[in-house]
């Protein structure tokens, strides 16, 4: 599948190549230049203007586009047919690189008992370390001491981890690292974060397994595969999680993984569940119930401009839909509302428990569901069906007489 221009009328990438083409110059020995700062601007616009395929993911698009803009520019005025179809030529070249394998070294707030100690999840694998890591992997300590950044720091007991993947580029292997390390960390919080809090730290983020605040990645042999290091730039610490019922935690762990490698519309629920698990690393709760608000549209109304889809579907998981149909009502209001980072944040955080617990129930019912529907859009139909059971009763009759009918 091609890299194409967003289906958008308002969206027109001419315009803005022509801006390009305005603040562009270009030397005898075919050097480019641009002039003042709308060279920045202009990109970011543009960059949002192209559309690339989910299978294309690990790829830098950000250089992608930049490359192919400035190989076009060089030789002639930038437009739409050009500009593709050179991004197009540069993801061919990209895709005919080897994979090369790195590993990814980083930390996370979890203690022993570990819910397991080596995971293989999309062709990579999550590994836990009881103590150091191992000695091959040097320079870690040196460039991250190196970098004068004001970045609270990890505490020691922060448990070791280290993904190991194969990719194309330093940027996909970190993308796909941590995208790895998300969904797992994911289905983690969602059977080990806490359903409601009494009292506790406002400005805390709810998750109670978060990732260190550094992290590097490392060539096969062991050595530094880059001289950058990678940061959380909110990173606030946390007391490392311990679950007391340690044997059901492990045994819903493992079933959700089960189910979610079932469900024949996986890469929806996994989108959204990375989507859930960073909201609630915020420690800012508004930001959190926006993000969250977000991963659950992701799942109940993707694509869909109708706002009420998910308070319907969401209400429909539960017995007493109309007093949930309030209650999601209410979070959507809350959610539209421009709140100020220090203002009620408390109440922010109480809405965001809420919110957590129907995202918790929606990906419930999507996971038990696995082997039900084959498609995201079906189970979205499914959940759109009336609640009285009767009516339901009356249909199925109707159906089935229409079925015999016919037949």
């Amino acid at each position: 599948m091609p890299v194409k221009w967003k289906k958008n009328k308002n969206l027109k990438p001419q315009i803005i190549l022509s801006k390009i083409n305005s603040i562009k110059t270009v030397t005898d020995d075919k050097k480019i230049s641009y002039s003042g700062f709308e060279y920045h601007n202009v990109m970011a616009v543009l960059q949002n203007m192209i559309q690339f395929p989910k299978s294309l993911e690990e790829l830098d698009k950000e250089s992608i586009i930049s490359e192919a803009v400035n190989n076009i520019a060089k030789k002639a005025d930038l437009d739409n047919t050009s500009v593709i179809d050179e991004i197009n030529s540069l993801v061919r070249y990209k895709l005919a690189i080897r994979q090369l394998k790195y590993h990814m070294l980083t930390t996370i707030s979890i203690k022993r008992p570990f819910p397991s100690k080596r995971i293989i999840l999309e062709d990579s694998t999550i590994r836990i370390l009881d103590y150091k890591y191992p000695k091959k992997y040097i320079g870690r300590d040196e460039i991250i001491s190196k970098q004068n950044l004001d970045i609270v720091e990890t505490p020691s007991n922060y448990t070791k981890l280290i993904v190991t993947l194969k990719s194309k580029s330093l940027n996909g292997a970190i993308t796909k690292a941590l995208r790895v390390l998300d969904i797992q960390r994911s289905i983690w919080c969602l059977f080990g974060n806490a359903s409601w809090e009494i009292g506790g730290d406002d400005w805390q983020p709810i998750n109670r397994i978060r990732l260190g605040g550094k992290h590097t990645l490392h060539k096969n042999t062991g050595k530094l595969a880059t001289k950058v290091f990678w940061y959380e730039p909110n990173f606030v610490k946390t007391k490392l999680f311990y679950v007391d019922n340690f044997k059901d935690y492990k045994k819903n762990c493992a079933w959700a993984l089960k189910q979610l490698k079932l469900s024949k519309y996986k890469t929806n629920i996994k989108d959204a569940l990375i989507r859930y698990v960073r909201a609630l690393d915020e420690r800012d709760q508004n930001v959190a119930l926006i993000r969250l608000w977000g991963a659950i549209e992701a799942l109940a109304a993707p694509s869909e401009s109708n706002y009420d889809l998910v308070t319907r579907r969401c209400s429909f998981l539960y017995s007493d839909q109309e007093y949930h149909k309030q209650v999601l009502e209410h979070l959507r209001e809350y959610r539209n509302c421009s709140v100020h980072a220090g203002d009620q944040i408390g109440r922010a955080k109480t809405n965001c428990y809420q919110l957590q617990n129907y995202f918790y129930s929606l990906i419930i019912f999507h996971l038990k569901s696995a082997n039900d529907f084959s498609s995201l859009e079906e189970a979205n139909n499914f959940l759109d069906l009336p609640s009285n059971k009767k009516y339901l009763q009356k249909k199925k009759l109707l159906i089935e007489k229409a079925i015999k009918f016919i037949s």
